[in-house]
């Protein structure tokens, strides 16, 4: 038997997993090309030559209410990995780990489980910082709008502080083509806002284009509330930090944006029996195990297709977006929220841009073949090996199998594409991965 090793849970029963094949498969596996990982002095060296800004310690001078932005557990940011640096820089101007604020920012996705919370943010945040989990709906000022005429809702420990932090990664992202930069500011803002920016602007649905109307105006939405300077990461497959870049993220949020994009680059699995898709590491739900669907959608439509993942949260969360088990006349209620948030006059704009390009007056924006759905659009049928099996409740998928044992895999594979050899292509961190296709 050949063994390949992955890693997966993350933030909760994070742990390697081996997947063992048949000796006379071939496997490819996807490695992304990424610069080894740094270790704790290495960051801390970086940190004291931000792009475009002195070090954190002389910009907290003064200052007496410092808030750190997180992203939250969907996101594979190992938070704890900065914060002794970050604490450190903060006490040298003389503000004690006790004054600090620490705001994960949510979005709209809810609960955050306090064990993940922990690993996520490390024992030093957790027991000397004070630690507050976004709520959209709850505890958030409006400042005014934007340019564009979104509403800005902001949670309220973020506009109290006199020094805002963001701690963040850039990673693919379906809606902007890129998360991080300003967007880390979305974590923290009222639903209104969230709801207005997602239905006012039309998705990149999977370009890697970040020049595009939603992220000029999160970016806005950044500054006005005050995001001065944040440190971005970027992980490889295992979680291990190979990447950091600190200081205005409006000089270095391209280049940030560009290593996602070009050290994560890979080849779409053109002549493979079998496709696995490991989605740590974001595979805290179902909800987001979808950010690994790509090297999926890539595939031929005949390939077997397997995503792994522990959802340890079950169905997961996203305020705006149900993926599975979305509530009765949901549709209505996105109509609702649509004409309350844009108003009628630019929902019979957006009527008129559509009937316009059905009529061929006006041209579409290029669409990617593999929208998100329930499962990849080219599948017949999905499998998922779930790695951890808790209470968490699970969606009943149409043409989705869950198994919990890796050798019922290999049997469903025997089964659906018989005893002989096989070419499997397996993608360790697929969520990380980029793919032009």
């Amino acid at each position: 038997m050949s063994t390949v090793e992955i890693k997966t849970g993350i933030w909760n029963e994070d742990r390697m997993l081996s997947l063992t094949f048949p000796d006379d498969w071939e496997i490819e596996t996807h490695w992304p090309d990424v610069p080894e990982p740094l270790s704790d002095d290495q960051l801390r060296e970086i940190m004291e030559r931000p792009i475009g800004q002195p070090p954190l310690r002389e910009l907290a001078r003064g200052k007496q209410r410092p808030c750190i932005i997180v992203d939250d557990l969907s996101r594979p940011t190992p938070v704890y990995r900065l914060i002794p640096a970050v604490l450190d820089h903060l006490a040298d101007a003389g503000i004690p780990a006790e004054q600090v604020k620490i705001v994960v920012g949510t979005g709209t996705h809810g609960h955050q489980d306090e064990a993940g919370l922990r690993s996520k943010l490390g024992d030093m945040a957790m027991d000397q910082c004070t630690v507050q989990v976004h709520n959209d709906l709850e505890n958030v000022k409006k400042i005014g709008k934007t340019s564009f005429g979104t509403p800005i809702f902001v949670n309220r420990e973020v506009l109290d502080s006199d020094l805002l932090i963001g701690i963040g990664g850039v990673y693919p992202q379906n809606t902007t083509g890129f998360g991080g930069g300003g967007k880390l500011a979305l974590g923290v803002l009222g639903r209104r806002s969230i709801m207005g920016m997602h239905y006012r602007h039309p998705s990149m649905e999977g370009r890697y284009i970040t020049d595009n109307e939603f992220r000029r105006e999160v970016t806005e939405m950044a500054q006005r509330m005050g995001l001065k300077t944040i440190f971005t990461l970027h992980v490889n497959a295992r979680m291990e930090v190979v990447s950091l870049m600190c200081g205005d993220y409006l000089q270095y949020y391209d280049e940030a944006a560009a290593f996602s994009r070009d050290r994560y680059m890979t080849e779409p699995a053109k002549d493979a029996d079998v496709v696995i898709a490991n989605a740590y590491p974001l595979d805290t739900s179902i909800t987001f195990m979808r950010k690994g669907y790509k090297p999926l959608a890539a595939a031929p439509r005949s390939c077997m297709k397997i995503m792994v993942a522990a959802a340890f949260e079950g169905t997961g969360m996203h305020g705006l977006f149900r993926y599975a088990k979305p509530p009765p006349f949901n549709h209505l209620r996105v109509a609702y929220r649509k004409l309350r948030i844009l108003g009628p006059g630019t929902i019979a704009k957006k009527i008129a841009r559509r009937i316009g390009r059905k009529l061929g007056l006006i041209s579409a924006p290029p669409v990617m073949e593999n929208r998100v759905s329930q499962i990849p659009d080219n599948s017949d049928h999905l499998w998922l090996y779930r790695t951890v099996k808790n209470d968490a409740d699970m969606p009943d998928i149409a043409d989705m199998t869950v198994l919990y044992d890796w050798d019922d895999v290999i049997t469903a594979i025997r089964q659906e594409r018989g005893d002989g050899p096989l070419k499997v292509s397996l993608y360790p961190c697929a969520p990380l991965q980029t793919l032009d296709f």
